[in-house]
């Protein structure tokens, strides 16, 4: 299970702040300036801690990585930093070595997985689709 308090220890592993904040047009973001990394989320927009935790989650690999762009960014710029975000958030809190200790140990459906991680179905499903099609890992069920 990804505990909220190792998600906010990577943060501020990193130096960035986080800040409840109301945005109004998106649930999270993150603003670097000069090197400092806040990420502000708007608590009202989250109605479960598991879409919170992948939020932050997902914010926090924005600082790790560095992919920060103006909100006025070409889409694909946008698009490619997304992705390096999301991936660095597979990688620190899904890794392809615990999504296969779930398996064995008997969790096999997408949403059980989600059950296993606490986080949402939808991006342990993403996490899945990166491993197997972009990093061609083999999940295997225990007999």
């Amino acid at each position: 299970m990804v505990e909220l308090s190792e998600i906010y220890k990577g943060i501020t592993e990193i130096g960035a702040n986080i800040y409840p904040y109301d945005i109004d047009f998106v649930d999270a973001a993150t603003i670097e300036l000069r090197g400092q990394y806040a990420i502000m989320f708007d608590p009202n927009k989250f109605d479960a801690l598991r879409t919170l935790k992948w939020a932050l989650a997902h914010e926090n690999g924005h600082c790790a990585t560095g992919c920060t762009h103006r909100v006025s960014s070409p889409w694909d710029i946008i698009e490619r930093h997304e992705y390096k975000a999301n991936r660095w958030a597979y990688e620190r809190y899904m890794p392809p070595e615990e999504i296969q200790q779930a398996i064995s140990a008997g969790y096999t459906e997408p949403w059980e997985l989600a059950e296993w991680f606490d986080l949402p179905q939808s991006d342990v499903e993403n996490a899945l689709s990166y491993y197997t099609n972009q990093r061609d890992v083999s999940f295997h069920c225990a007999v």
